[in-house]
């Protein structure tokens, strides 16, 4: 099976004459057929989740550890702000030196198992060049200047972690005590937002994506409890767990820091506060609503910079399109 999938992978045309790519082709057969050698030990009977080309998955559940047993989250009852935050960043237009970006910051308030107030910050304007990022205040070395001008896709990330790094610090800044909510792990290698939380608070990252999430065992243990639950994973600094906040909810990762709390009182506290639909906290499904650009935003915004920059639009074609063409194989 290892050698018809790597011929028909590797196939060339046959000619009397050996051509330049013969070689090559016999290397990676052989390469083909050592990975496949080595992952049958790895990947053999393993639970698998296949891609749907870049969209989030969840999976059903499957077995269950029995020797795993779930905490549970006891709601804490008492009132305490949950802000949470997210925020959008996107691509605006392009000159001959750098681009534009447009970044918007949204934040829910929910207390005593409601949201209660929302609000946007944005759309705010940067224009990452040669000469740096204009509008964050965003300091990058060299290398990093370099891959923000070549990626739009690491621009908008970085753009968007600087913006929604400065909403948290000022809710932690703040005098009340609040649980602040951020979307994402506070462990990724591109996070900007910092760790260090003041006493009375705490920062919790919830992540919709994660590989934590198809853990064998845990989550299908997780799901099939008939209460809010959680599992600890890593302890630290910043301690990493899964967790369900409804017993028909599905499962996420979630990264807890807190100096004067312990993570399950962090989750009892988002239990009592905030209200949950599929699990998801509310809150931080408002502020994700609200910070997503429409397209009548887009709009608005190409308005506005071609007013106040006196901008030239210079009409355009769809590159991959022409240069690729279409073809649809298939019945």
């Amino acid at each position: 099976m290892v050698a018809n999938m790597s011929n028909s992978i590797l196939s060339l045309p046959t000619t009397e004459q050996p051509g330049p790519l013969d070689s090559l082709a016999e290397e990676l057969k052989r390469c083909f057929k050592e990975l496949a050698d080595d992952a049958e030990g790895q990947l053999s009977g393993r639970n698998f989740i296949f891609s749907r080309y870049g969209k989030d998955v969840y999976p059903y559940v499957g077995e269950t550890d029995e020797a795993m047993v779930p905490g549970c989250i006891i709601p804490v009852k008492e009132g305490r702000p949950v802000a949470s935050v997210d925020s959008t960043c996107v691509l605006v237009g392009e000159t001959s030196e750098g681009s534009l970006y447009a970044a918007r910051t949204a934040v829910g308030v929910s207390f005593g198992g409601a949201v209660r107030r929302f609000f946007r910050l944005g759309p705010v304007l940067a224009y990452v060049s040669k000469d740096g990022v204009k509008g964050l205040g965003v300091p990058l070395s060299s290398p990093e200047l370099g891959l923000f001008l070549s990626d739009h896709v690491v621009a908008e990330r970085a753009i968007r972690n600087a913006l929604e790094r400065r909403v948290v610090g000022s809710l932690l800044a703040s005098d009340e005590n609040l649980v602040v909510m951020a979307d994402g792990s506070l462990k990724h290698p591109m996070s900007r937002i910092g760790r260090a939380v003041p006493g009375g608070k705490s920062l919790v990252g919830f992540s919709k994506s994660s590989s934590l999430i198809f853990s064998e065992g845990a989550v299908s243990s997780l799901t099939r409890a008939k209460s809010p639950s959680y599992h600890l994973l890593e302890e630290g600094s910043v301690v990493t767990l899964l967790a369900k906040f409804s017993a028909d909810g599905l499962v996420f990762r979630l990264d807890v820091a807190s100096d004067s709390e312990a993570p399950e009182t962090v989750l009892g506290r988002v239990l009592w506060n905030d209200a949950f639909s599929a699990g998801y906290p509310e809150s931080l499904k408002v502020a994700h609503h609200l910070s997503i650009f429409s397209k009548a935003d887009d709009q608005a915004l190409k308005a506005f910079v071609t007013k106040q920059f006196r901008v030239r639009g210079i009409p355009t074609v769809g590159l991959r399109t022409i240069a690729l063409g279409s073809f649809r194989g298939g019945a």
